[in-house]
């Protein structure tokens, strides 16, 4: 048996599609498929089926409809016998279908396969990275095909418009927009940038603001030899995100921009793999430098140099190559802020990023003015030091929101406070 939400709702035996009957109860069979498994109470169920205004029978009513149901789903069933389609329990009625007899749960089980299969660059999502196995690619390729295939409209379109029903339909359209966006990459990878050029034109035309969608778009217009409409159809996309949403595009817009200026999108090109980043603790609290490699060892993309408790061993593992360190203002009566500004004098490509207690003013101006190119309190979260350390290897200045001021109040004005 095949049920299919993606659209209106259908059920499928055998290759033969079954007559459900009147709008009610193909409803109530909607209702079901969007709970995935869970218990419905007859109340959830009548307010689907009517609104605010159920009838006073509505309960025998409802059983009248999955008796219905259930004759149509199981025609061999005994009549007394237990369904093993629509099941009943004090909680309500439940859909007993595995799931991979749902088209929306294939879709999503299609883009969670194919996604690990053509995982994306990281810092250039319209490329693949590594060198994927062709006929994995293929493989993955088919599969997102036939879960494309089911899509017929507006997800659940028998049901009316509910916060719950807005929500679950969001989510499809949002994984039906994913596993386009990871076929035409594969499409793109096996040669054929024409046709991904139009498909992703037809899904960016209604999702303006969507930026992987429009760096794949501008890739495959590259790899079609149109780089002038590639550079074009970028510029409307930083537009639409700066005129109707006041935001900036992201870094990786800028990086395909210049990739096609300097004619380096190459057609069919996987992504070089990206060099991890070195980076170095350099921190008197043992406890903290403990914490932080433990962390920064486990993150992809980063190589982890060493860490130093002072200065002499922070120089010596800075001349051994170092990206990017995170470093401490207090270093045992040592003074970060002069240790900052000496590496800089030394290592003019270094990126430091400090990360230290300090949040006044003096101790933020003071560690920028030395060169500092990022600032954070040791109590950020994980992932924002991982976008910071990222950020200040790209050449951004990156500034914590609780400092955020502070920075801007002394930036601003002259000096140079030591």
């Amino acid at each position: 048996m095949r049920m299919r939400v993606l659209g209106p709702v259908e059920v499928e035996v055998d290759g033969r599609p079954l007559d459900l009957g009147a709008p009610k109860p193909r409803r109530l069979l909607a209702v079901l498929a969007l709970h995935r498994g869970r218990p419905v109470s007859p109340e959830t169920i009548a307010e689907a089926l009517w609104g605010d205004e159920p009838p006073a029978s509505h309960a025998v009513t409802i059983q009248g409809y999955v008796s219905g149901l259930r004759k149509i789903l199981e025609p061999e069933r005994a009549p007394r016998g237990a369904s093993t389609v629509i099941q009943t329990s004090a909680l309500g009625y439940a859909l007993r279908l595995p799931l991979d007899d749902i088209d929306a749960a294939r879709l999503e089980a299609a883009v969670r396969s194919a996604g690990a299969t053509a995982r994306t660059d990281r810092d250039r999502p319209w490329l693949l990275a590594g060198s994927p196995d062709p006929a994995d690619l293929a493989a993955a390729a088919e599969l997102l095909d036939e879960a494309l295939e089911a899509w017929r409209g507006e997800p659940y379109a028998d049901l009316v418009d509910d916060p719950v029903i807005a929500v679950e339909r969001s989510r499809l359209h949002e994984v039906r927009t994913a596993a386009v966006e990871i076929r035409e990459l594969i499409r793109m990878q096996r040669g054929d940038a024409a046709a991904a050029a139009r498909r992703l034109e037809a899904e960016a035309a209604g999702q303006p603001h969507r930026e992987r969608l429009w760096l794949l778009y501008a890739a495959a217009l590259v790899r079609a030899e149109r780089q002038v409409d590639a550079l074009a159809a970028l510029r409307r996309l930083r537009d639409a995100l700066r005129d109707e949403l006041g935001v900036d595009a992201s870094p990786a817009v800028g990086a395909l921009e210049t990739a096609i200026l300097q004619q380096r999108v190459a057609p069919g090109a996987a992504a070089e793999p990206t060099p991890a980043l070195r980076v170095a603790v350099v921190d008197d609290h043992p406890m903290f430098r403990m914490g932080m490699t433990g962390l920064l060892g486990s993150l992809d993309g980063l190589e982890l140099v060493g860490a130093a408790g002072e200065s002499a061993t922070a120089r010596k593992l800075v001349s051994r190559g170092v990206d990017v360190v995170l470093m401490d203002l207090d270093l045992a009566g040592e003074s970060g802020i002069e240790l900052t500004r000496e590496l800089m004098r030394e290592h003019p490509d270094l990126k430091v990023l400090v990360m230290t207690m300090h949040e006044d003013d003096d101790h933020v101006a003071g560690a920028l003015h030395a060169g500092a190119a990022g600032y954070l309190l040791k109590s950020a979260e994980a992932d924002d030091v991982l976008r910071a350390i990222r950020g200040v290897a790209r050449g951004e200045l990156i500034i914590g929101s609780a400092v955020a001021g502070a920075a801007r109040s002394r930036l601003a004005g002259p000096g140079d406070p030591r």
